[in-house]
């Protein structure tokens, strides 16, 4: 944690920010900043140099790619982040999913104002520089209608039919997930493929699915992350609300599901879809597989409309009753975390690194890693 906070105190000073957990700081600093005045000379643009093109080719991008899936019938956007280097390697890297709703979320600076122009590429760049992960491939594909209204959630839809928003197609988006996107990526980058070096990450919804993808598919992912993650509550009853019939679980039922989970919910279906019901109702030999994973959940300090941290508690539970782990002892990020994407990137800071982690335990000896290297060809 104390790595952490300098990396995020240290990058604001090094852009002229001063970083505080004062409410009123976040507030006006982007108003200071945009209101100063200060004179900006006009030159003229300087031809760009050979060694400035070959520093910019070096550097680490984010790139926005699509692709056609075969699952649900249209093309798909994606966001993808590749480390410094990577186009004059023939290294292979390790990737790690990270999920929201929107492709742009995890990378777009101004998606609220909590974020302060900070994303998912200067976590990830901070740390690499830093020497305390090595590099990886971050992926941060559409999980959603192409306007973010309609939420995929990694789920079959039952009744795609419900909804005419662009980007759901079939509505298959189990299959998009666990085939067509994890295939194209591997296909198309330098990936290790295989679960062994393969992460999924999340924030919110994002947090749901990267838990559900993880757990109903422990033989895509080693490494299974999550911020603040809408679990669901086991059989979809939540007991905060004992007054209320079965299945009481509100958020659930709320509309933005009904393409997922039919307008009258299938509850039998949508437990399908619960992270929490599929650890109970786990074979032996599933309940092995899910054992490899790692898993490593963090909560918002607070629950209502500042956290989850009720529901995240009830899935880390779960787990440890199967004798599975949370990597994070606190599932708490902060004392004062709240469900924002400031949070989102200070658990993507302490993640990445239990990612990175996982990734290494698997990692083959020296005399395999040259094997392995002898053998890499670049795409």
């Amino acid at each position: 944690m104390q790595f952490v906070s300098k990396l995020f105190s240290v990058q604001y000073l090094r852009t002229g920010f001063i970083y505080q957990f004062i409410p009123i700081t976040f507030f006006w600093m982007p108003l200071l900043f945009s209101q100063t005045g200060l004179a900006q000379t006009a030159t003229q643009p300087q031809p760009v140099t050979p060694a400035e093109t070959s520093r910019a080719s070096r550097a680490s991008c984010v790139e926005l790619k699509s692709f056609y899936s075969k699952s649900l019938g249209l093309k798909k956007n994606y966001n993808i982040y590749l480390p410094a280097g990577y186009r004059e390697s023939i290294d292979r890297y390790p990737v790690v999913y990270f999920l929201r709703g929107h492709e742009r979320e995890w990378f777009n600076p101004s998606e609220d104002a909590s974020r302060q122009g900070r994303t998912l590429k200067d976590v990830a760049d901070s740390l690499i520089a830093s020497g305390i992960t090595g590099k990886m491939i971050l992926v941060a594909p559409s999980t959603a209608s192409d306007d973010n209204q309609v939420p995929a959630l990694g789920v079959n839809f039952l009744r795609p039919d419900l909804t005419v928003a662009a980007g759901i197609g079939t509505g298959k988006f189990e299959d998009y997930l666990a085939k067509d996107l994890i295939g194209e990526i591997d296909k198309t980058y330098r990936t290790i493929p295989g679960r062994r070096h393969r992460g999924i990450d999340g924030f919110s919804l994002g947090g749901y699915t990267a838990v559900m993808m993880g757990v109903k598919h422990p033989e895509l992912f080693s490494s299974v992350g999550s911020y603040d993650g809408t679990q669901m509550w086991q059989d979809l009853r939540d007991p905060r609300r004992p007054e209320l019939p079965a299945p009481n679980d509100l958020t659930w039922l709320n509309t933005m599901f009904d393409a997922a989970f039919d307008s009258a919910r299938n509850i039998a279906y949508m437990n399908r879809y619960n992270a929490a019901n599929l650890i109970l109702a786990a074979s032996k030999l599933k309940l092995a597989a899910i054992r490899n994973v790692q898993f490593h959940i963090h909560a918002a300090a607070f629950d209502g409309d500042k956290g989850n941290i009720d529901r995240n508690r009830h899935i880390v539970e779960i787990l440890a009753e199967k004798n599975i782990s949370n990597s994070f002892t606190d599932i708490k990020l902060t004392p004062t975390a709240t469900h924002d994407w400031f949070h989102a990137n200070l658990h993507a800071a302490e993640s990445l690194q239990k990612h990175w982690q996982t990734f290494e335990s698997h990692a083959p000896k020296k005399r395999g890693r040259l094997l392995q290297k002898m053998f890499l060809f670049k795409k």
